[in-house]
């Protein structure tokens, strides 16, 4: 635990400032993309999920064709491999994730069961045990020790900086991880292990983002650079002066990034149902008489906003379809085209109708 008992060495220059501030910023905008998107949001943390799996499969470096890995992922095919197996627990184990989300419990047991949730039926893993040689009434005696007491006593010191230190949660969470890289409490898989716990807490934490954006995606596309942050950051741990800063820079922008992308999936979003909404001008016009009045769309379509209706009346215009008559809210508008344009097909004047119409004049 030599990064967590020692947070008070962590600085904050003027950038990492600025990157916080960023950051926080679009945290604090969860609720509003959640809004925004709540009725897509079963679909997109499913498909979040399967993501996430995935690209676990990638880290672990599991031996599985591609198109059994559709067919488990997205299919819920049952395994044929051991490594198939995994697959199919990291999905479960993701999608309990997603549902506790904030409500996930830190605690050593509850790690290890999702440790063993995922290598089930494929590696037994369970807390390291050491043996030490201790003196006992001038006797020296072997005694066994479980790891999971580092790990119990790293999650103390987490709770601790998350709950009275004060120190920023991105920071305690960098320097959990790189602890959990040296301590080595598992007898296997310790570095995945150390990731899908990072990946818990910042979901204790409500980085929400991670429901919309793959973490491990996104930890997959920077491999490098984060490999090489956390080389970095073991100089010194063993005198409790690990630099982790550049391993937490990693991390915010990759946090930064994802809130970008959700930022422009939340826009384009509402720019399509903004369309959508112009369409239904579109389609009141289409029902009125050549020459209407603002006031008739209002009528027509009472849930739609004056700016609505005003950029679907621009729209229109810019296309040649309406033209204005006069200006203020007396002003009518024009329809300059056949009603097909407007999205239906008017009836054809066949030659012979023609010919009948000259005959009859």
């Amino acid at each position: 635990m030599n990064c967590l008992s020692n947070l008070n060495r962590i600085t904050y220059p003027a950038g990492l400032v600025t990157k916080l501030a960023t950051l926080y910023t679009f945290k604090g905008k969860d609720f509003y993309y959640e809004d925004v998107l709540k009725n897509y949001m079963t679909g997109i943390i499913k498909e979040t999920i399967e993501k996430d799996t995935i690209n676990c499969a990638k880290l672990l470096k599991l031996s599985i064709s591609d198109n059994r890995v559709r067919l488990i992922v997205k299919k819920d095919a049952e395994p044929r491999t051991k490594e198939e197996k995994i697959l199919k627990n990291l999905k479960w184990v993701f999608t309990v994730i997603q549902e506790k989300g904030t409500e996930l419990e830190l605690t050593a047991n509850e790690f290890l069961h999702l440790a063993t949730k995922i290598f089930n039926g494929y590696e037994d893993v369970n807390y390291k045990v050491t043996s030490e040689i201790v003196r006992i009434n001038l006797l020296d005696e072997r005694r066994r020790i479980s790891k999971r007491e580092d790990m119990e006593q790293a999650l103390k010191l987490y709770n601790k900086a998350i709950n009275t230190d004060k120190i920023e949660p991105t920071q305690v969470i960098t320097n959990m991880y790189v602890d959990l890289l040296h301590l080595e409490c598992y007898t296997h898989f310790n570095e995945f292990l150390a990731l899908v716990i990072e990946y818990c807490l910042l979901c204790s934490e409500r980085f929400n983002v991670f429901k919309y954006v793959s973490f491990f995606e996104k930890y997959n596309n920077k491999i490098a650079e984060f490999e090489n942050a956390t080389q970095a950051s073991s100089f010194n741990w063993e005198s409790g002066f690990s630099q982790t800063s550049l391993l937490n820079d990693a991390l915010i922008q990759l946090m930064l990034d994802s809130y970008q992308e959700v930022e422009k999936m939340t826009d384009n979003f509402i720019f399509d149902k903004k369309l959508k909404k112009i369409d239904n001008v579109e389609t009141a016009i289409l029902k009125m008489d050549k020459v209407f009045k603002r006031d008739d769309i209002k009528e027509a379509c009472p849930h739609l906003s004056d700016s609505t209706i005003n950029r679907a009346l621009a729209k229109l215009k810019s296309e040649g379809k309406i033209r204005p008559n006069g200006t203020g809210r007396s002003a009518t508008w024009v329809k300059l085209v056949e009603d097909e344009i407007f999205g239906s097909r008017s009836t054809q004047t066949s030659i012979f109708d023609y010919i009948d119409q000259t005959d009859s004049n």
